[in-house]
Order: C-alpha cells, then structure tokens, then sequence
C-alpha cells in the first residue's frame, strides 16, 4: 500500500514538472510573437515618419515659392531648393521602407512622379513671375491648389498614410490578444508552481511525521533497554544475556566500541547487514576507519570531549562509509557502558541518507522555481511597461507639434509681444524633450536579451570611437580623458559603444568647476572583466547609488542639467546583457567611480 502511494506521488511531482516545462517554453514563445509584432509596429510607424517627412519637405517646397511671389525676397528660393533637393531622398527611403507591400510601391511611383511634375510647375510660375507675368503665375496656383499635381501629391500621401494606419491598427489588435494570450500562460504557470509546491509539501509533512514517530520509537527503545539493564545488574549472566538478545535484535545498527583504543567490540546483526562488513572484520576496525579521512579530525575533538564521562550522551549527525564505498548520512545516539570491564560506548545508528538527498533536491528545486518565477516577472513587467507607453502612436502626432512650432517660432519671432515669444519658446523646448524622452525609452527597449550579435570586441578602439564622437565637448571642457590598456571581450559591439558613451557623456556633464579628468581601465578577474570610468566631477550622494539605474530616475532638475533620467538604466541592461553587473562608488564632492563587469564565458 505505501509503495502504491509513493508511486502514485512520483507521478504526480513528474507530471507537475512536465507540466510546468511545457508552460514555461509556450511562454518564452508567445513572447517571441509578441516581440515580432512589436517589430511591424515599429516598421508601419516608421513609413508614417517617412511619409510625414515627404509631405512636410512638399508642403515646405511650395509654400517658400509662394512666399516668394508674395514677398519677392529671393531666400525663399534658397530654402525652396533645399526642401526639393531633400524629396528624393525621402522618397527613396520610403520606396525601401514599402519593398514588403505592392500597393504602397506603386503609390511611391505615382509620389514620385507627382512632386516631379509639381517641381516642375513651381519653377514655370517663378521664371513667370520673373519676367513679370503675374496673371499667369496666379492661374497656376490656383490650379494647383484645386486639381495640380500638389493636390496629386498629398492624395497620395494621405492613402498611403491611410493604408499604414490600417495594417498599424491590426497589428496592435494581434499583439494586444498575444499579450492576453501570455497572461493566461504565466497564470497557468503560477497553478502549476502551487500545485507542485503543494504535493511537496504534503510529501515533506508525511516524512517528518514518520521520522518523529520512528526517532520517538528510538527514544523509548532506548529508554527501555536502559531500564532493562539497570534491573539485571545483580545478576550478571542473566543482564548478559538479556542485554546481547536486545542488542542483536534490535531493528537498527548498533554496536559497542572501546572509549581507549576506538575498536570495535561487539556489533548486531543489522549492522552487520548495512555496512557489509562481516563481524570479524568489524571487530578488527576501529570507528574511525568507517568514517570519511575529513572527517577523522572532528572525530577526535568529540571523542575526546567524552572520553571518561560516564554522563556524557551524544545525540549527533556524521558521515559512514560502508564497505562498497558508498558514503551515507546517519544520526547516531551514544551513551557509556561498561562492558567486561572497560569503559565503552554503545552506538545505535539511524540512516537518514534518503532524507537528507530529498531535502537537498527541494531546496535545488525550490531555487529553480523561484529563479524561473522571478525571470517571468520581471520579463512581464518590461513587456507591459514597453506595450503601455508604445501603445499609442506618440511619435507621429509630437513631430507634427514640433514641426508647425518650429515653423511658427521662425515666421513670427520678433513679430509678436515678448510673452508670445517666450510661451512659443516654452512649447518647442517641451516638444523637443518629449522627442528625446521617447527616443531613449525606444533605445530602452532595444537592449535585447539574446547573445546573436555576440562577437570579439575590442573595448580599447570601442572606447576610442567613442571619445572621438565627444572631441568638441572634451576640447570644450578642457577635459582630460585617460584610457588605459583595454581588453577583447565577446560582447555586442554596438551595445558596448553606447555603454561607453553614457559612461563618458555623464562624466562630461556633470562635471564640478575643475577641468574634468576622466580615467578607463580594466582588470581581469576570474570569471569576467572588471572595468572602472572613474571621474572627478561633482559626485554622488550614497543613498542615491541604486537609485541612479532606475529608468526614469534624475538627481537634478532639467533645467540644471539636461538628460530623460534613461542613460543610465541602459547601461544596467546592457551590462546585465552581457551577464555582469554595474555599480557606483562616489565620496561627496571628490568625484564618482563606476564599475561594471562583463562575462568572459558568454
């Protein structure tokens, strides 16, 4: 019955395991789904920028030729030629960005034809204006705004833009039901993980219930034996053999040893069974030699802590090796007799081996849960976090705002009072902030988890390349920037290059009224590569040493410095990518130090 039960446990531990497998590889491939329909999101948005851009250069073409018929001030031309000459390049970016969709291709010919045609007709109305015909150069225009190849242009703009916005719709739906579909499976996850938690639980309890009875059992076994000698002292003959029938049928390896000379002087039968030693080799052993050679030390600091105390009583754990050489867990419990005449222990031995290899496989099972629960919460949180802020077309609308700003700023700066100026100037800095603070959230996300892009990476020519795009600041600053001996190491050499050049932009930035001295190294460590940028700018307060990798998070305001409060987390993620971790130290004014590591066994 307890064999049918036990097998019945093993298959339900086995198909909680199987079950907790499958769950966790459907979720590392809903998520995969969701990451490539994050990736067409982004691609429709980009044709809307492109396809915003065209319209934009199109719109800004036209209107500077109109400014100058209106006004006859020839820099218009000037900035008219610079919108033209931008169109075929934007129109060839969206000619690549629509390769995937035929309909979208074929509206890129016509777009193409179309502000040809419409270039073509501005420049007739301009060299018309020119020789002083003005009728024609109206007639023109007002053509053109009702059925000309500008009003061409922007239909088709507006049916690609339209288009875009349809296949953009549906694929927010699709990652909108796969991001449902993985909340189900992290659901069913977390009931398997209780459902298996549970029967281990149930399955721990019943062992420890049996091994309270049977070491209670032991107790009292022993306490009966105990009395039973007690009460035969006056007759030794009989106390002999009471004492040699309890001791050889006792359920439970026991045996007597020597307190002087540790051997063996007598054994039962169980212990002759369990350890496979015959009785005559046992009796030639001393206990030391069934013990593992670490263990012999602490094996003679406790026998001679008890050696010549009759009231000693030991109730201890150790290591016995049997005769195949198979080292097992026991509890032992010894106590002194007297026998024939010499000072001795009497040994009773519970093997608990099974135990103690069951309780070692649940801690390692435990761990292993609370690391997969772990890694699916936090991959759940950033993918919500991401889809949330994503979700809604930011970008589009914000380039719009910014873009007839920009234009209002330029056309009617000077022209209004100063109050205008300033709440017009107070818009373009908040438009332009919100660009950078959704461009760092997007270079957030990109930090992937995958090692594809892993190769050799030179840090010293990464560290280079990246002082070289700071030159103007650093001659600027008048800053010093020292690079140390740099090693190799496997990594993505883009990510690496952005590492750095957060790590440089920030000692640059915040930097205190001495000319800013900056040092790089590296030290190898085992395991991984140390690197240190070290500064010696206006430091860090200690109790902000976390709280500095938290994406979002500023020390100061942004009008004293600039920044989104994003670099810094991306260094986390990208360090952490690359299997290391970065770290902080700073002493008040005396300038920062930053640390971080990168595996060599990626």
């Amino acid at each position: 019955m307890k064999v049918a039960l036990g097998n019945k446990l093993g298959y339900g531990i086995v198909v909680a395991i199987v079950s907790i497998l499958v769950i966790v590889v459907l979720s590392i491939w809903q998520y995969r789904r969701i990451q490539d329909t994050g990736a067409t999101i982004k691609h429709a948005n980009q044709v809307l920028y492109q396809t915003q851009a065209v319209l934009n250069d199109a719109v800004q073409y036209e209107l500077n030729i109109k400014n100058f018929l209106l006004t006859g001030d020839s820099t218009f031309l000037f900035t008219a030629a610079d919108s033209l000459s931008a169109l075929p390049g934007r129109i060839d970016n969206l000619k690549q960005l629509t390769a995937d969709n035929p309909g979208q291709q074929r509206r890129v010919d016509s777009l193409l034809l179309f502000s040809g045609k419409n270039s073509e007709t501005l420049q007739q109305i301009v060299r018309l204006s020119r020789a002083g015909n003005f009728g024609g150069p109206a007639a023109l225009i007002s053509d053109e705004a009702k059925t000309g190849y500008s009003h061409d242009v922007q239909s088709v703009i507006s049916r690609m833009q339209l288009e875009e916005r349809r296949l953009l719709d549906t694929r927010r739906s699709s990652n909108q039901q796969k991001a449902a579909e993985l909340q189900w499976v992290l659901w069913g996850l977390t009931a398997a993980v209780a459902v298996l938690a549970l029967i281990i639980f149930r399955k721990t309890r019943q062992d420890l219930v049996r091994e309270k009875l049977a070491r209670e059992q032991l107790y009292r076994f022993n306490n009966e034996l105990e009395e039973e000698v007690r009460l035969q002292t006056a007759n030794l003959q009989a106390s002999e053999d009471k004492y040699k029938t309890l001791f050889n049928k006792s359920p439970l390896p026991k045996w007597i040893y020597e307190e002087e000379s540790l051997r063996f002087l007598e054994v039962n039968d169980t212990a002759i069974r369990e350890y496979g030693y015959s009785r005559e080799e046992f009796l030639q052993m001393t206990i030391a030699d069934i013990r593992p050679p670490e263990d012999i030390e602490k094996l003679m600091l406790d026998v001679d802590g008890i050696r010549g105390r009759p009231d000693a009583y030991r109730h201890s754990r150790w290591r016995h090796i049997r005769k195949d050489g198979e080292i097992i867990e026991v509890e032992i419990t010894a106590h002194a007799i007297d026998f024939e005449g010499r000072p001795s222990r009497m040994v009773v031995v519970n093997d608990i081996t099974d135990r103690k290899r069951y309780e070692a496989r649940l801690q390692l099972l435990n761990i292993d849960l609370n690391k997969r629960a772990a890694e699916l919460t936090a991959s759940n949180g950033e993918l919500e976090r991401f889809a949330y802020i994503t979700s809604h077309d930011l970008q589009e609308p914000l380039r719009m705002v910014s873009s007839f700003l920009q234009l209002l700023q330029k056309k009617y700066k000077g022209n209004l009072d100063g109050k205008a100026d300033q709440y017009i100037h107070y818009a373009v800095d908040g438009a332009e902030r919100m660009k950078a603070l959704i461009m760092d959230l997007l270079e957030y996300s990109r930090v992937g988890v995958g090692k594809e892009s892993f190769s050799k990476v030179d840090t010293g020519v990464v560290l280079q390349e990246a002082g070289d795009i700071f030159r103007e600041k650093i001659i600027a600053a008048r800053a010093s920037v020292e690079i140390h001996p740099l090693p190799v190491v496997i990594g993505d050499k883009v990510q690496l290059s952005q590492l750095f050049q957060n790590l440089l932009s920030n000692a640059l930035k915040y930097h205190s009224d001495r000319p800013p001295v900056i040092r790089v190294r590296a030290k190898e460590e085992p395991g991984h590569w140390l690197f240190t940028v070290e500064d010696n700018g206006i430091g860090i307060d200690p109790q902000f040493f976390d709280k500095i990798f938290i994406i979002f998070q500023r020390l100061h305001n942004k009008t004293d410095y600039s920044g989104t409060g994003i670099g810094l987390a991306i260094c986390k993620k990208i360090v952490e990518r690359h299997g290391g971790r970065i770290w902080v130290e700073s002493s008040g004014q005396e300038g920062s130090t930053f640390y971080f590591t990168i595996d060599k066994k990626i």
